[in-house]
């Protein structure tokens, strides 16, 4: 398996839109294991830290050796978030898949799986 370089992907990724309705903020760095994200919802009008989850990186085709592609998921127990990336031309183009798992007794609220797609830059 060829390793690719991460650069176009590691950094800060800022919303282009302040009222984003998922994810305000990413940051992506390198570690011993790879490349790791960061993601950021709002919370009343402050960033809320969902932690950090391994990405796993794509190139745009086989013989590609930079990453211009990633994604990750993350489990917050009641629903999942399958953040899935790629960068253009300075632009991260960011698409979310939440999926609410089986109503519980402390969460019966009926909620609909969905996508957002946002749009950030450095």
């Amino acid at each position: 398996m060829v390793k690719l370089e991460p650069a176009l992907m590691t950094g800060t990724w800022y919303a282009t839109d302040k009222e984003a309705a998922v994810v305000v903020r990413l940051e992506l760095s390198e570690n011993d294991d790879g490349v790791v994200v960061r993601a950021f919802g709002d919370s009343d009008g402050r960033p809320y830290d969902w932690g950090e989850v391994r990405a796993t990186l794509y190139g745009s085709s086989t013989t590609a050796t930079q990453a211009m592609a990633f994604s990750a998921l993350y489990d917050f127990g009641a629903m999942t978030a399958l953040l899935a990336a790629y960068a253009k031309q300075g632009i991260l183009v960011l698409d979310t898949f939440t999926v609410f798992k089986e109503p519980t007794v402390k969460d019966d609220s009926g909620r609909a799986d969905y996508f957002s797609r946002e749009f950030f830059h450095r």
